[in-house]
């Protein structure tokens, strides 16, 4: 019997994709290319890491298009820009994104963009992505029924999937929810498991639901190892963000 579980939590385990969308050496390669006065963008799938192939990246009303690899060229910004400029980000088979790119000092704040293929109405798709550091969060799906995460339940049949878990930074941890029970409330929770760095706004959820991209919340800085970005009940959604006490991550 013992044998058998090992085995069964082995194969759950497989089930779960866990490297990260990116690596500390995909990164450099990105920034170096800013030598040139040009800058690239990663864009891939929240749930694959696959490049999105030939997608559309808007800022304003100026459009650059990804190759093969997903790569997107765009001018670096004037040296003194800080603002924060709207971008969208378009492929077909997968929702838009509308979203926010913050410049500061010239530099664009990040350079990495995650997507999600379309999804049924009254689901819902929750991707944590973050830096370099910490190395380890953990994005928690909490209801009244079950508890998703890397170290607890990681998906139910028809139900709920942790699809992605990432250990060595960046993200993407990805859960879905094939259908939101409406007598249900859920919880979105993020966690720093691992005990290098300190949660920042360099991380963010990215929020889907009924088909379109709901929201792109960025965490707070704090030393607090366990946060709360946002609550559903009767299929409605508040951002509550705050702090939680460690116990309410496991």
């Amino acid at each position: 019997m013992k044998r058998f579980l090992a085995l069964y939590m082995y194969v759950l385990i497989l089930n779960v994709s866990a490297n990260s969308c990116w690596n500390t050496l995909d990164i450099a390669s990105l920034a170096d290319s800013d030598l040139n006065g040009k800058t690239y963008f990663s864009i891939k799938d929240s749930v694959t890491c696959k490049p999105v192939a030939n997608a559309t990246f808007s800022i304003g009303n100026i459009s650059f298009k990804a190759d093969k690899n997903g790569l997107v060229q765009i001018p670096l910004p004037p040296e003194n820009m800080d603002r924060v400029l709207p971008i969208k980000i378009e492929r077909r088979g997968y929702i838009t994104a509308n979203e926010k790119l913050l410049v500061t000092l010239g530099s664009y704040w990040n350079n990495t963009f995650l997507m999600s293929k379309k999804l049924p109405i009254h689901s819902a798709r929750f991707v944590l992505s973050w830096d370099a550091k910490p190395a380890d969060l953990d994005l928690h799906l909490k209801s009244d029924t079950y508890h998703i995460s890397f170290r607890d339940t990681k998906s139910i049949k028809n139900k709920v999937k942790l699809d992605r878990d990432a250990r060595k930074g960046y993200g993407a941890e990805t859960i879905t929810v094939k259908k939101l029970d409406k007598h249900n409330t859920y919880r979105v929770i993020v966690y720093k498991y691992s005990k290098d760095g300190s949660l920042n706004s360099k991380a963010q959820v990215r929020v889907y639901l009924n088909n379109k991209l709901d929201n792109v919340k960025r965490l707070r800085s704090t030393k607090a190892r366990c946060v709360q970005i946002a609550t559903i009940r009767d299929n409605k959604i508040s951002y509550n963000y705050k702090e939680l006490k460690d116990k309410e991550c496991r």
